[in-house]
Parts: structure tokens; C-alpha cells; sequence
């Protein structure tokens, strides 16, 4: 039987209404009374509000023993989750290779140094060690790496009850696919392998897909609704197997393999990066480790030779156009020299011939760099996102500004093309790179001008050479002018030719910047403690949730459990403490003389005489919060307790609202105080004597329309003067105070008030507003603790002597007397 129903055996319901709700008769009179001060939130105000500073370690651990099975279960739950969990650990494996990075920085050669191959070099941007490690784990070159791994997209594994294991250097199948349906992606393809080179494949664990059943044979392709393959057995090929395959998506191996990879350097100041993976699946880790150290050293070399194949296609341009106009003067020249039989010029024309061409030289220095600015206006609005801008330096435009401008353009172009479209810093280096555009716009207006400058110059030294020429004789005049022309296209033509020359040359010698120093290879284990690990967190919260459970109990618990709650609540002193007791008898003690219930029930007895410093003539008032605090069961106990010494004793029920203790006694028959008070009967037909426990009954009778109006009466204080001239003992049950006020006007008529508080029934907040009210009211009250649990800490056996005399001789050894120690209640 549960504690709950043992207390209900022991003081019954009462039918005061709801606790909270405060229904039935005394709701309206309680609001009246207290102003609604319990509704309007007197628990929740001081609830826990009295608390002592001082933390009770003792308390605390005897409230945490008694709940000490549950600590029990937590930990043999913990211990059998953490070994189903340890059920289906795998070892994971770092795999690591190494890439030696150089980084130049300040010995690269000037970016206008006036070699053309300067122009070939690699931007200091992408050399910067920094971007080189951003890069390598960018979304671009991931997807490049797992497009150069076409049997990646094929995980092939075991599934068994704990452990899912991926076959990928010991598969007995290879699986190539010509077509996959979007919706196959992630689906576990369950496959059995058959010894007649067959098999059968389906998806069980997906309640959509259970009629899905295809069969085929090695080598033939196979047509589903999810994807077309072909399946072709390997070594480790094994007949009657079952498996399970899954296809995997470009963009979930990129996010697989981006998430688990990590860069770092080896050593603090070293250029040596470490690229490393974390799996189940080690041989896996190595591959795609040694194709990006692939992929990546490819890159850089695409890239430095990125720069030479758009400086060779811009010069082969120019020699298309100059080798026409070359071939026109040459023959033009030669056939001038054959139809008037000239071989050379004269000296003195061979001389303003000389000046001419420094002319010439000049003039064709400034269309070359005409020429760049055109072509770089026209990359700038054409094609600026694709490839890099031929160098400045490479067609002798040894403008510093422009070239550093053209430097920040190819690093900014290289960075965002590392980069997808919906990374956060696309639009920042797009927004970079429009800055930097309109920059070199106006340096190339401010350039053009300054070429302007300098062709008017040569303008006008020409003018003098140009007099000197009218003045030559026609033929010489003639053959001057077109040996000119020849010359110019013919050094142009010779010029370009060296630069494709140069071009080619390094293009062929390039190689890349860094080098892969050591392929990927398994190191370690990386979870070996892993179990440990596991086993101590499921522990710590098989512990810890106990805990937890009990401190929230503890600290939300709405209701008065022990002597130290109670006398937080209150200052009235605490008179005594009964046990809990099983039987429902309001007259246990006639009935068990000898019972730990009895004894307790005499010490009160005792410190009641104390109080009020006399054996004999006392009244008693009994009150309590609310309904079903046992306040009746008490008063007809105690009632009996007195019978039991000789004495007259009655029991008087002023609990007109509700009363109740002729149901407890058993006694018929509705008249009693209220039929007096009125006049219906005399004083001495109301009282009924109760032979089984030697003490008389004065019932409350029939219940009035105005009980709070008629208990203020003048005939209730004369009746109880009547009743203290005949007993010796009257012991008034009289109605909750916590929700009407009907006993107000009966404490001047007791000797001591009592006020009873149930153990785990009571409820804090209007245990504690019914007192505040009677402590500023100035009543006199002293305090019960009733229906104490036996198993509460601070109860202690008395064996020996004492034993033997309170235990009941109706009962069984479990009777044996415990009390609770005066220096440790809770």
C-alpha cells in the first residue's frame, strides 16, 4: 500500500474543498477573511524566501540516500546504453600527407623588371602561404578533386545490427552509372550477390520503395527508375554475399570531405602544410589526399602558364598584322630596287635615313604601348572575369602604377575564382575588383595623354629630318621612303618574334612553385579511448540525472514535509510531532494502548499541562489551513488519550460548515450545537456519550444558513462556560483557518490553540499565509506536525527495554516505537 493511501487511511478526506480553488462552503468566507491573499500569490512570494544561509550538507544527503535506488537504476542504464553503444564503435584513422610551399615574398623579382619573362611569374597574392592553404580547401578544387574520382560516387558497406562498415579497398563489386536520378542520392541499395553470377537488388529499409526489386547479371546494364549501371565483380568477389551500395552526390562528397579536412603547419615559421583526414575509411582518405596534392600542383602550373598563353596569343596577333604589312614594304622595296637598278642609297641619304629610323624607333615604341592600352581597355570591359591580364612589362610599358594595378587585378581575379558564388566574400573581392577597374580606366586616360605629349614631341624633330629629305634627289627621296617602311615593319616583326620566343622558352621550363614532399599515409588511430570516453559520460549522467531529479523534487516541492520546513514558515513554536500510522480508528489509542502513536499522543498531553501549567480544567482548540490536514482524527485521538486517564472529556465539533466526526464515530443522529444555539433543544440532549473510548460528544448539528454570524454569539461563549463547570477536558474541532474565519471568536474561549500541519499534504504557501495572518493578528498558536513518515531521516529505533514495552500486543514485530531525535526532525 502507497504512503498517499496510507495517509488517507489514517486521516481520511475532508470535504473542504479545493486546497487552491477554495470551493464549496468556506471559499467565500475565506476571501472574506483574508482579502484573497493567498490568491493573489502569498505562496509564490515567500515560498522559499526564509531559506537558511548556511548550507545542510547532512540534510541533503539523507534526502539523496533515500532515493538511493534510483541512483541504481541511472547507473545500470548507463552501463547498458555506453555497451550498446560501445557495440557499434569503429576505429577512425588520421591520414596525413605533406606539401612543401614556396613563398618568395620579397626576392620575387620587380613585377616590372625588364625582362618579359617577369610577366610569366605567379602573382605574390597566390605565392602568399595564407591563401595557398585557403585554396587548397576550396570549394573549386574539392569539386575538381572528386570529378577526377569517378569511383567515388559509390559508397559500398555492410550494415549490421551495431556497426556499419565501408567496403572501399576490399568491395566484391564495382558499380559504374551512365545515368542517376536525382532522388537516388543517399538511398541504401540493398544487393545480394549470387553464386550463378546474379544478383538481386532492393531497398527494404524504406517502406516507399518495398516492392522495388530488380535483378541483373555482371556486365550487363542494368535500367531502374532511380539510375542505369553496370555492376562488375572484383577480387574480393564473395558468392552468396549481401550488401548495400549508396550513390553519393557531387555536392555531399564536397561537404564531406571539406568538413573533415584539415590544414596546418608543421612547425611554427615552416612552409611545410599538412594535409590531414579523420575517417573510418582510411584507404578512401588517401586517395583523395594524394589527387588534391595532384590537382593542386596542376593548378599552379595552369596558372603560371595561364599568363604566358595570353602573352604568346596577344604577340601572335601582332605578327599577323605586321607580317602583311612587312611583306608589302619588302616587296615593294624590291621592286623598286629592280626597276631602277638600285642597290643602295647614297651616303648622305644613308644618313637621314639613320634619322629617320630614330624616328621611327620612337614612333613605333609609342603605337606598342598604344596598342597595350587599347588591348587592356578592351579586356577590362570584355573579359575581365576569364583569365589573367598580359603584364605591362612584357610589351616595355614600364609604367609602375599601372603595374601594380594589373598585379591586384590577376590576385584579386585568382582569389574569386577559387571561390563559388554564394560564398560570403565573392561579392566583397567582385566589389574589389570593380574598384580596381575603375582605377586602371584612369590611368589609362592619364597615360594616353602623356603618350600624346611625347608623339607631339617626335612630331617636331621629324619636322627638321623631314626638310632634309624634300631636299634629296627623286629616286634617292623614293627609295628613302620605302626602305623606311620596311625597316619599321622588320623591327616590329623581329621584335615580337623575340618576345614569342621568350615566351615559348619559359612557358617550357615551367613548373610548378610547390612540391608534394610525402604521399598520404595512415598515421594513428584517433579514437582509441573512445570507449573510456563513453563509458564515463554515460556514467556521469546516469548519475547526474538522479540528482538532478532529486534537487528539482526537493526545491519545487509545494508541500510541508518535516519539523525544519515548518519552522521556516513560522515562528510559533512546535508542540509536538505524531508518526504515521496505518489504522483508521479515531480512538486508536483506547484501542493500542501501547503504540509508538499513543506515546507521542501522551508527550503532547504532557507539554500541553506544561503550557498551560495545570493537569486538569483545559480546553483545547484545534484548527489547521485547509481541509484534510487530519485535525479531526487528532481531536478524537486526543480525546481518547484523555478518556484514558479517569477524566471527564468532551469533544466538541465546531466545524459547522462541513462537520464530520459523527461519521468518524459512527454516531447517529443530526442535532447538536447549532439546534442548542438556537433554542431547538436543550444543552443536554446534544451531548452523546462515546463508551468505547470513556469521553462524551457534543456533535455540530444541523448546518446553518449563517454559521460565521451564529458562532459569534453571546449563547456560544455561555454554553462553553456550561461545559467547563462539568469536564475536566474539552477538546474543540473547529473549522480551517486558512479558509474561513469561523474560529476567530472560539481562542477566547480555549486555554492553548493548536494548529495542525500534515506531513506531505499541506501545502506551503497556505500553511504560510494562514500563520503570517494569525501572527499579525497577535493569536496564540502552537504548531502539530502530523502523519510524520516513520522512514523520514531523523526517526531511530529503540530496541531493549523500551522496545518491548511499546510494541502492541496486537500487533507484530513491525510496531516497534519509532521516534523522531529532537536535534535532527526534518
Amino acid at each position: 500500500m502507497s504512503q498517499k493511501e496510507d495517509n488517507k487511511h489514517a486521516y481520511g478526506e475532508q470535504p473542504y474543498g479545493n486546497a487552491y480553488g477554495y470551493g464549496g462552503a468556506y471559499g467565500n468566507a475565506y476571501g472574506r477573511l483574508h482579502g484573497g491573499k493567498y490568491l493573489s500569490g502569498g505562496m509564490n512570494d515567500n515560498l522559499f524566501g526564509d531559506e537558511e544561509s548556511s548550507f545542510d550538507w547532512k540534510e541533503w544527503l539523507f534526502k539523496i540516500l533515500h532515493y538511493w535506488y534510483l541512483f541504481v537504476i541511472g547507473i545500470v542504464v548507463a552501463l547498458g546504453a555506453s555497451y550498446l553503444k560501445n557495440r557499434s564503435w569503429l576505429p577512425t584513422y588520421q591520414t596525413t600527407g605533406t606539401i612543401l610551399i614556396e613563398e618568395y615574398g620579397g626576392n620575387r623579382m620587380p613585377y616590372g623588371s625588364q625582362s618579359l619573362l617577369q610577366g610569366f611569374g605567379v602573382d605574390p597574392g597566390y605565392r602568399n602561404i595564407n591563401n595557398q592553404v585557403i585554396m587548397l580547401g576550396s570549394y573549386d578544387l574539392l569539386c575538381r578533386v572528386v570529378d577526377s574520382l569517378p569511383f567515388m560516387n559509390v559508397d559500398y558497406k555492410t550494415i549490421g545490427r551495431f556497426k556499419t562498415r565501408n567496403l572501399y579497398t576490399s568491395t566484391p563489386i564495382i558499380i559504374e552509372s551512365t545515368r542517376i536520378h536525382p532522388d537516388a542520392y543517399g538511398l541504401d541499395f540493398q544487393i545480394i550477390l549470387k553464386e550463378d553470377g546474379s544478383f538481386k537488388i532492393a531497398l527494404p529499409d524504406y517502406d516507399e520503395y518495398k516492392d522495388f526489386s530488380v535483378s541483373g547479371r555482371y556486365g550487363e546494364v542494368v535500367e531502374t527508375p532511380f539510375a542505369d549501371f553496370t555492376v562488375y565483380p572484383t577480387q574480393n568477389m564473395l558468392a552468396n554475399a549481401q550488401m548495400y551500395f549508396c550513390f553519393r552526390s557531387r555536392e555531399s562528397l564536397v561537404a564531406d570531405f571539406s568538413s573533415r579536412l584539415t590544414l596546418n603547419f608543421l612547425s611554427e615559421g615552416s612552409s611545410v602544410l599538412a594535409i590531414s583526414l579523420i575517417s573510418t575509411t582510411p584507404g578512401r582518405d588517401k586517395d583523395f589526399i594524394d589527387k588534391l596534392g595532384e590537382v593542386y600542383l596542376a593548378d599552379n602550373l595552369a596558372r603560371k602558364n595561364d599568363v604566358a598563353d595570353n602573352t604568346i596569343k596577344f604577340i601572335n596577333v601582332q605578327l599577323e598584322n605586321i607580317s602583311k604589312s612587312l611583306a608589302v614594304s619588302e616587296s615593294a622595296m624590291t621592286h623598286f630596287r629592280q626597276q631602277n637598278q638600285i642597290v643602295d642609297v647614297s651616303s648622305h641619304a644613308g644618313d637621314i635615313l639613320g634619322k629617320a629610323a630614330q624616328y621611327d624607333a620612337g614612333m613605333a615604341d609609342l603605337r606598342l604601348k598604344e596598342t597595350y592600352l587599347d588591348y587592356l581597355t578592351n579586356y577590362l570591359k570584355t573579359n575581365m572575369e576569364n583569365g589573367s591580364v598580359v603584364a605591362p612589362s612584357s610589351l616595355g610599358l614600364n609604367e609602375p602604377m599601372l603595374m601594380t594595378l594589373v598585379q591586384q587585378l590577376n590576385d584579386l581575379n585568382m582569389q574569386r575564382s577559387e571561390l563559388s558564388e554564394k560564398n560570403v566574400f565573392y561579392e566583397q573581392y567582385s566589389n574589389d575588383i570593380d574598384k580596381v577597374k575603375e582605377t586602371i580606366e584612369e590611368v589609362v586616360k592619364s597615360m594616353r595623354a602623356s603618350l600624346e605629349i611625347e608623339k607631339n614631341d617626335l612630331n617636331e624633330r621629324y619636322a627638321v629630318v623631314k626638310k632634309e629629305i624634300a631636299q634629296l634627289p627623286e629616286k634617292e627621296l623614293e627609295m628613302v621612303s620605302i626602305e623606311r617602311a620596311y625597316r619599321i615593319d622588320d623591327n616590329y616583326y623581329t621584335f615580337f618574334l623575340q618576345k614569342r620566343a621568350e615566351a615559348e622558352i619559359q612557358k617550357a621550363s615551367n613548373t610548378p612553385d610547390n612540391k608534394i614532399l610525402d604521399k598520404a599515409r595512415t598515421l594513428s588511430v584517433t579514437n582509441t579511448t573512445a570507449k573510456k570516453r563513453t563509458l564515463t559520460t554515460f556514467l556521469l549522467i546516469g548519475f547526474i540525472l538522479p540528482l538532478l531529479f532529486v534537487v528539482l523534487k526537493e526545491l519545487l516541492n509545494p508541500y510541508v514535509r518535516g519539523v525544519k520546513e515548518l519552522t521556516k514558515l513560522t515562528s510559533y513554536p512546535l508542540l509536538g510531532v505524531i508518526r504515521h500510522t496505518r489504522s483508521q480508528s479515531p480512538v486508536l489509542p483506547a484501542k493500542s494502548p501501547r503504540s509508538s502513536f499513543s506515546e507521542m499522543l501522551r508527550s503532547i498531553r504532557t507539554r500541553i499541562e506544561f503550557v498551560v501549567q495545570r493537569k486538569s480544567d483545559i480546553t483545547l482548540l484545534v484548527s489547521s489551513a485547509e481541509s484534510g490536514d487530519g485535525k479531526t482524527f487528532f481531536c478524537s485521538t486526543m480525546a481518547t488519550i484523555y478518556g484514558m486517564t479517569g477524566k471527564k472529556v468532551l469533544l466538541v465539533d465546531m466545524d459547522i460548515r462541513k462537520p464530520n466526526i459523527h461519521e468518524k464515530l459512527g454516531i447517529t443522529g443530526g442535532k447538536g450545537v447549532t439546534n442548542y444555539l438556537i433554542g431547538e433543544v436543550a444543552l443536554d440532549e446534544v451531548i452523546h456519550p462515546y463508551k468505547e473510548a470513556n469521553f462524551d460528544v457534543l456533535l455540530a448539528g444541523t448546518v446553518p444558513p449563517n454559521p460565521g454570524e451564529l458562532v459569534r454569539t453571546q449563547k456560544v461563549r455561555e454554553m462553553f462556560d456550561l461545559l467547563k463547570q462539568r469536564y475536566d477536558f474539552i477538546v474543540i474541532d473547529t473549522s480551517p483557518l486558512g479558509l474561513v474565519s469561523d474560529a476567530y471568536p472560539l481562542l477566547e474561549i480555549s486555554d492553548i490553540n493548536l494548529f495542525i500541519v500534515r506531513s506531505h499534504k499541506t501545502h506551503k504557501g497556505m500553511c504560510q499565509s494562514t500563520l503570517e495572518q494569525l501572527e499579525n493578528d497577535k493569536a496564540s498558536f502552537y504548531t502539530i506536525l502530523a502523519d510524520m513518515p516513520i522512514d523520514r531521516p531523523g526517526y531511530y529505533n529503540y530496541g531493549g527495554t523500551y522496545g518491548h514495552y511499546y510494541r502492541s500486543p496486537k500487533k507484530d514485530a513491525s510496531q516497534y516505537v519509532k521516534y523522531y531525535h529532537d536535534d535532527d526532525l526534518a
